[in-house]
């Protein structure tokens, strides 16, 4: 995960706008997983909208005249702060394993922590 997606999803507006113009679509806002725009209706005019590519997960967002502002309006909703576990505070490892202070959390490093704090800035660069 990029810097300025982690950013975008942990509510940076600047971030999110950002993303936008550089054309990238955060991940889904209710499983985590990967989104794409694409055009959504041809009756009259194009219309699109971004959704989730996991079929099952459902989310989708509001069909709008362009793509961009289509990733705009995904992209700069509200979302509570989310993250990967390996970005997550809670996650310690020890002898490899990887462990974390909340029992329902994944213990994937690429899972998407479910009660998502981000490291404290130890203020190396």
């Amino acid at each position: 995960m990029t810097d300025i997606v982690r950013r975008a999803l942990l509510g940076d507006k600047q971030a999110q706008e950002e993303c936008t113009r550089k054309g990238i679509v955060l991940p889904c806002w209710r499983c985590g997983g990967e989104a794409e725009a694409k055009q959504v209706s041809n009756v009259g005019r194009p219309l699109y909208a971004v959704s989730c590519k996991k079929h099952y997960c459902g989310a989708y967002g509001c069909a709008h005249r362009t793509e961009n502002e289509a990733i705009s309006y995904w992209n700069t909703r509200s979302v509570p702060p989310i993250g990967r576990c390996k970005d997550c505070k809670h996650k310690k490892i020890i002898s490899s394993t990887i462990y974390c202070d909340l029992d329902e959390c994944a213990k994937n490093e690429n899972d998407f922590c479910s009660d998502f704090k981000p490291k404290e800035d130890d203020g190396s660069v």
